[in-house]
């Protein structure tokens, strides 16, 4: 995995440089009022979708304003899956990315690389798995075709913990890389493939076709897996040179989410116009599904990201990586900052701070 690793930091290092430069310029053409601040942001090419989980978020602090109340322009960078979005942060194409966990410590034990997460958009994110409804447990995925994102990738690891608690290999099923949940969902409902893990959201898609069933539901499934599975994160040097910067974008997602969970009118608007695939009433089933999952505190309880990193090292993949203690991976200021200023959520919350 080091070796992996280290290889895409530097085999796309030169090629985000100049994607870098060219986000520079485009951001120089556009004259932005001086107390503005901006900064890149890296995500997965799934999460620059409209995707019907709680981090949506990023582009619905855009969409709302929020981004621009706080003083701060966000850059979406689109990129293939954490490695990417990781060499892209260590090039300078971005400042923040949003990855996964078990990829930052990883990082930090084996590459020594200078990373903390700051704020998060999701925790007990409504996964579920999806099969052929001739697959009647966990246990039958053996030897099956499974679709994920890519290698690493957040549902990639999340499948592999949730059979692991079944006591099944997390390299039972034989996990086929084909993208985004929408890619993966459809190829399912056709036939191509036999099982995948998508958000409750994204399942709702395909409208019930028949001999498609859910396998693990997602209050199974978030039982199963860590609650918090990935953070936005940033290099100590930008953490340090651009603190300002990183304040106002915390406190615009915290707001936001916050706003989504007193307004779910809001959230059901957006979804309504982003998600036309989608019918009333699953716009109604997934809004109430994620009503208390919104990051309305910043979703980086120490407690529960102590949780992750435990649960993390607990995996076979991770017995012989370093320990590396949940601390010495996040930075908690931002988000504590950004409660003072907000005042604490009075609402319905697992965001619990």
């Amino acid at each position: 995995m080091q070796k992996t690793m280290t290889g895409l930091l530097r085999g796309t290092a030169t090629m985000l440089t100049a994607a870098a430069i060219g986000l520079a310029s485009a951001g120089n053409a556009l004259a932005q009022p001086a107390d503005v601040l901006e900064l890149k942001l890296a995500l997965a090419v799934a999460d620059t979708q409209f995707n019907t989980t709680t981090s949506s978020i990023f582009q619905l602090a855009e969409q709302f304003g929020f981004y621009e109340k706080h003083g701060v322009k966000v850059t979406i960078v689109p990129l293939e899956g954490t490695p990417q979005a990781v060499a892209a942060l260590n090039a300078g194409a971005v400042d923040i990315a949003d990855i996964s966990i078990d990829s930052a410590l990883r990082l930090r034990a084996e590459n020594d690389l200078p990373i903390r997460g700051f704020v998060a958009v999701a925790r007990g994110t409504p996964f579920l798995i999806a099969a052929k409804s001739e697959i009647a447990t966990v246990e039958d995925l053996a030897g099956r075709s499974y679709a994920i994102a890519d290698n690493g990738s957040l549902d990639h690891t999340l499948t592999q913990a949730v059979l692991r608690s079944y006591g099944v290999e997390a390299t039972g099923p034989d996990f086929v890389a084909i993208g985004a949940p929408d890619v993966r969902i459809q190829a399912l409902a056709a036939g191509r493939i036999d099982a995948t893990t998508v958000s409750y959201g994204t399942f709702l898609s395909i409208d019930n076709p028949p001999g498609i069933h859910v396998l693990v539901d997602p209050d199974d499934f978030s039982s199963r897996a860590p609650a918090l599975s990935k953070f936005v994160a940033a290099l100590d040097s930008t953490i340090e040179t651009k603190n300002e910067a990183l304040q106002r974008f915390t406190t615009a997602l915290i707001d936001a989410s916050r706003s989504m969970a007193t307004e779910p009118e809001r959230w059901v608007a957006a979804i309504t116009e982003g998600r036309p695939d989608l019918s009333p009433e699953n716009i109604k089933l997934t809004s109430d599904l994620v009503q208390t999952r919104w990051c309305v505190n910043g979703c980086v309880n120490p407690a529960e990201l102590s949780k992750a990193v435990d649960f993390t090292y607990e995996g076979p993949d991770f017995a012989d990586v370093k320990v590396i203690s949940a601390q010495d991976i996040s930075d908690q200021s931002f988000a504590t900052k950004a409660i003072e200023e907000l005042g604490a959520f009075e609402g319905e919350t697992i965001d619990i701070r």
